[in-house]
């Protein structure tokens, strides 16, 4: 195309303009090669176990299909959220045109399984109110 450059992956189609391509930095992930790098959030509840939730995580993305050996999955703490400790898996395929929601999906599972028979509890939101000062109650007699 003159205008643009078009990139098909999984039935998604992406334009991209041709000043973007010269004034910006494209990132291709697959150009030399098919392996991709998938960032999956996950947030535990405060008060769980980090160390077997981290542990779990990973023994859930080996048993994914289609997730490579190597490079290993890896499980990283990303930050300490409002309601939950947010942790990001990373893990590798090869084969993203099968699609990547699909292994999102089968190791979300996984570890909601995991984590149910290990007791790491997932996080809901939470909030603390703290009431400075009561306002008077009046009775409604004269």
């Amino acid at each position: 195309l003159a205008a643009a450059a078009c990139l098909f992956l999984s039935s998604i189609e992406y334009l991209i303009p041709n000043e973007m391509l010269m004034t910006s930095t494209v990132e291709n992930w697959s150009f030399s090669t098919r392996d991709v790098r998938l960032k999956v959030p996950v947030g535990i509840a405060y008060g769980s176990d980090v160390e077997l939730a981290e542990r779990l995580m990973l023994e859930a993305a080996n048993a994914t299909d289609r997730v490579h050996a190597e490079p290993p999955p890896s499980v990283w703490i990303s930050h300490f959220g409002e309601s939950a400790i947010e942790f990001e898996i990373q893990l590798w395929i090869d084969d993203p045109e099968s699609g990547t929601g699909n292994i999102r999906s089968e190791l979300l599972k996984r570890i909601w399984l995991l984590f149910k028979e290990h007791g790491v509890h997932l996080p809901y939101p939470q909030r603390d109110v703290h009431v400075k000062e009561w306002p008077e109650i009046r009775s409604g007699k004269s």
